[in-house]
């Protein structure tokens, strides 16, 4: 498990970053990244890491609320992260693809192609932009083209052929309500849910630490380094 001044380490990297950096910087500060730059890893390899940096923050355990989108019931998901844990191989470094003459080579989009496109809101446009990025050669019978006269069918199957090659990319949770026995499926961000459970731990670990600190006069080194049932004790103490 990760120490608290660890977690307090990526907590403090993530704040005021958007989501694609601040996945980036919570890996870089985390340390325990099996790659020279996290941020030019395929997404899919980067919510690997992200799926283990939670199980060292907080366990293997999921537990969230979501709604049902028949009846509204409130409904629980529970799973362990090796449920939505794909693959444990890496995604290839490269692919190509060859239709009717044409030849493409071109690599799964990383965060840094990602944050390097400037997303305009239009899915097709965004996606064309991902492309050129990713697309590193692509020619018509041995001449070189440009990605835009790439033929739409054929840009879909790269999207396609990039989306089968990294599925740990977008995970999609099978669900059922109990009340209205409705099934539906969800994606599951590994970034959102694990940033969402760590910026509710600093701001309860930190409140913890301002009570103790102003009753007993402990320094946030010593109050960090107390076991959490010692710790919840003496906050119990505080509140009689």
């Amino acid at each position: 498990m990760l120490s608290p001044e660890k977690l307090f380490q990526i907590w403090e990297a993530g704040l005021d970053r958007p989501p694609l950096a601040r996945a980036v910087a919570m890996l870089r500060a985390s340390g325990t990244v099996r790659s020279d730059d996290p941020a030019r890893l395929a997404i899919g390899a980067r919510d690997l890491e992200l799926l283990s940096l939670r199980d060292q923050a907080f366990g293997p355990e999921i537990t969230g609320i979501t709604v049902c989108p028949g009846c509204a019931e409130r409904v629980e998901i529970r799973f362990c992260t090796d449920d939505v844990r794909l693959s444990a191989a890496a995604p290839p470094e490269s692919l190509s693809l060859e239709s009717k003459g044409y030849m493409v080579q071109f690599h799964l989009p990383s965060s840094d192609d990602l944050l390097s496109i400037e997303v305009v809101g239009d899915e097709f446009e965004d996606g064309r932009r991902i492309l050129e990025r990713c697309i590193y050669e692509a020619t018509l019978d041995g001449a070189p083209i440009s990605v835009n006269a790439l033929p739409e069918a054929l840009q879909e199957a790269i999207a396609t052929t990039m989306a089968v090659a990294d599925p740990q990319a977008e995970i999609e949770l099978s669900l059922e309500c109990p009340a209205c026995m409705r099934g539906w499926t969800e994606p599951f961000d590994i970034d959102t849910f694990f940033w969402t459970e760590l910026q509710a731990w600093a701001v309860r670990i930190l409140h913890e630490i301002h009570q103790l600190a102003s009753a007993y006069g402990w320094s946030e080194q010593q109050i960090l380094a107390l076991p959490p049932l010692r710790r919840n004790t003496y906050l119990s103490l505080i509140a009689e």
